[in-house]
């Protein structure tokens, strides 16, 4: 499954923490691990020493670099979205046939991606 920026912004929150967290641990005892790109990481990361469970899962985490410019922009464009970090999130989910867990469900299926909400 592919984390949003969402997610781990979420982690700040203790009662989502802790569905987060079971989740990656129902995720690990599968053998999968969480996965994500730099953008979203980017998009979420403000504070690492007030962050601990965020950098904490990140470490758990498999991150992908961006991904490609063109694609992303012209997924954009087709959905008639603006949000470059969720359509590179879409890019990602194509290309690794994963859904992508996020708290704003309605923007992936805009981007033409399976989504979970969180």
């Amino acid at each position: 499954m592919i984390f949003d920026a969402g997610v781990f912004i979420a982690l700040e929150n203790p009662s989502q923490r802790r569905v987060i967290l079971a989740l990656v641990r129902k995720m690990q005892a599968e053998g999968v691990l969480p996965t994500t790109n730099e953008a979203a990481l980017a998009q979420a990361w403000r504070e690492p020493s007030r962050q601990v469970p965020m950098a904490m899962l990140v470490k758990s985490t498999n991150v992908h670099p961006f991904g490609d410019p063109q694609t992303i922009g012209q997924l954009c464009a087709a959905s008639g979205t603006s949000d470059v970090v969720d359509a590179s999130l879409a890019v990602l989910a194509n290309q690794l046939g994963m859904k992508v867990l996020t708290t704003d469900a309605s923007d992936m299926r805009q981007l033409g991606v399976e989504a979970a909400e969180l």
